[in-house]
């Protein structure tokens, strides 16, 4: 048995679990592979840190370097002895959890008990559970649609770190919402338009039979992480109260000496 050949498209983002920080690492490229029939139980690993922050992560680089030897240790192991699938992973309320899915029920526990052996200063629990549907990848570990924005908001500002942009010069930033009347859309200007967005241009989407009606509004606005985030957070918002979809942002790259 055999993972599926597939291209790892890890990807990381924060969110809240019981009204605790909690930063979510996810291979991305299984979704389009879940549920795999061969691998239908899913194995969980948790990992009690021995001095988290005040958040519930490490406190130092010596324990980060220390979870990353675990992370190590336990993949090579399970992928080699059971071609597990290694799909995510969560840093949580002083705990990192190890997320595989493997066709297995005793073996990954004994193959995990034996890699904790070489760091006898760490407590651990684990546990294994039919999961053939893959529910806990897809419902739980996988991003939530504003997650998911959040992550193509960080792909699009490390492209253009890559082109030398300065993030925190401010510069129009374009947004793409779309809607399924054009009384929702008219609403969301109105609304949009309160909060200093400007519009650009107003159309019909072709290809969209549910949401067909499209905006592009505009704010002239530093690109950093949290700016962004922010932003297309509450546009995201803005756009659910008038039953519409964010469809993403689009701005120029500017560099010190434009």
């Amino acid at each position: 048995m055999t993972v599926p050949a597939h291209t790892p498209e890890w990807e990381v983002y924060f969110c809240d679990i019981n009204d605790r920080p909690a930063c979510v690492s996810v291979d991305l490229a299984f979704e389009s592979l879940a549920p795999i029939p061969e691998q239908h139980r899913a194995f969980e690993l948790v990992v009690a840190l021995q001095q988290p922050d005040a958040d519930g992560f490490p406190a130092d680089e010596a324990e980060w370097e220390q979870l990353e030897a675990i992370e190590e240790a336990l993949v090579e192991e399970l992928q080699n002895s059971l071609q597990a699938a290694f799909v995510g992973k969560l840093l949580h309320d002083g705990k990192r959890s190890f997320y595989f899915y493997s066709g297995q029920e005793a073996l990954p526990e004994a193959i995990a008990t034996n890699v904790m052996q070489q760091f006898p200063a760490y407590t651990f629990a684990s546990n294994n559970l039919l999961d053939a549907d893959w529910g806990l990848y897809l419902d739980f570990l996988f991003p939530e649609p504003a997650d998911m924005q959040s992550i193509k908001n960080s792909r699009i500002l490390r492209m253009m770190e890559e082109q030398g942009d300065e993030h925190h010069i401010p510069r129009s930033v374009l947004h793409f919402v779309s809607f399924a009347t054009e009384a929702d859309r008219t609403a969301f200007r109105s609304e949009s338009g309160k909060v200093g967005y400007t519009l650009v241009q107003e159309g019909k989407n072709q290809n969209e039979s549910e949401v067909p009606y499209s905006i592009v509004i505009a704010k002239v606005q530093p690109v950093t992480e949290e700016d962004i985030h922010t932003t297309t957070l509450g546009l995201w918002q803005l756009a659910e109260e008038f039953n519409g979809v964010y469809g993403g942002w689009q701005a120029q790259v500017v560099k010190e000496n434009d």
